[in-house]
């Protein structure tokens, strides 16, 4: 199950979009009542998303993984921004809608191109959770992605590599999945596999 978790006010057709778009690849998809946490920020009033997602690796969540949408900008030390974040085979992730959009970079209004990049920025940092790290395949979504220009060139989907990757950090025993990190079973993992391994033949 994958929990979509709202951190303060966002706007509830985005979640509804990705919960359904998202039931493709995770089956059981929930949207759960937006939560408050303390929010650190830089000196520019950009929300420090390691330090969110320490308190978010605290939330008693009711799924084996959490996508939090925040609508602040964030990032973290030594860089400008992000677009998400995510720990390698962690519980959580997080990611930001304020610079996917168009109006952002002052230009009109895309509200499909918005929504394409939410999903493909939260299939990204999803994919880290999963144990993928960045790729070097150009259309993989797994490709770090500095600009929306970037996003928009690379697929929702993972390469081969990512997905022989992923498949590779689960484990099978006894009919059980173990997340290669040992923390545990984790039945979403092969419902995951399922379902990425009949959506790649599709494509």
């Amino acid at each position: 199950m994958l929990e979509i978790l709202p951190v303060g006010e966002v706007q509830h057709f985005w979640l509804e979009y990705l919960r359904y778009e998202l039931e493709e690849y995770f089956g059981d998809v929930i949207i759960s009542p937006p939560i408050e946490v303390p929010l650190s920020f830089n000196e520019r009033g950009q929300v420090l998303a390691d330090h969110l997602l320490d308190h978010l690796n605290r939330y008693p969540a009711c799924a084996e993984k959490v996508l939090a949408v925040i609508d602040r900008d964030i990032t973290v030390s030594g860089v400008d921004y992000i677009f998400g974040l995510a720990a390698l085979g962690g519980r959580c992730a997080v990611i930001s809608p304020v610079r996917l959009r168009e109006v952002y970079y002052n230009r009109e209004c895309d509200y499909e191109l918005f929504l394409e990049r939410l999903l493909k920025e939260a299939m990204h940092e999803l994919g880290h959770t999963l144990g993928l790290t960045h790729c070097n395949n150009e259309s993989c979504n797994m490709k770090f992605s500095s600009t929306v220009y970037e996003i928009d060139r690379k697929s929702l989907l993972f390469c081969d590599d990512c997905l022989n990757t992923v498949f590779g950090y689960a484990k099978v025993q006894d009919t059980r999945v173990y997340a290669a990190n040992g923390e545990g079973s984790k039945n979403l993992m092969r419902t995951i596999l399922d379902r990425l391994k009949k959506i790649q033949k599709k494509k």
